[in-house]
């Protein structure tokens, strides 16, 4: 029996395992990012939508939610994929209320009366007689 056959065959399974572990945990890996950039995003919609900015908020929420649901359809667990959609669902929820609210605001400045075009030049004439 030769000497490298045998120690050839012990160590390519180890080999395999040692790597199918890396293969695994740079997975976990990429998984963890998407995961730590969807919550960025759903941060930053929360911030746009505190500053009035409904239409960038909504973008964001679905491309959150999208990712939440690619990383949920990616999982063999229940625990993270019921976690993963429920936070996808709260996302295009929150889209639905930020649509609503968009439309109802430009309803109102629809109907608002415009300012009336003399009102600029009366507060300028105050202003010479001084």
């Amino acid at each position: 029996m030769p000497i490298g056959t045998t120690s050839a065959s012990t160590c390519m399974p180890e080999a395999q395992a040692v790597s199918k572990q890396q293969a695994q945990a740079a997975q976990a890996s990429k998984l963890k990012k998407i995961e730590m950039y969807a919550a960025h995003l759903v941060n930053e919609a929360v911030a746009k939508e505190k500053t009035g900015r409904f239409g960038d908020a909504i973008v964001d929420y679905l491309q959150a939610a999208d990712l939440l649901l690619l990383l949920a359809k990616g999982t063999q667990d229940y625990t993270p994929w019921k976690a993963f959609s429920d936070r996808a669902v709260a996302c295009q929820q929150r889209v639905r209320i930020l649509i609503a609210k968009r439309k109802l605001a430009e309803e109102a400045a629809e109907a608002a009366p415009a300012p009336s075009p003399q009102a600029a030049p009366q507060g300028l004439a105050k202003q010479d007689k001084v």
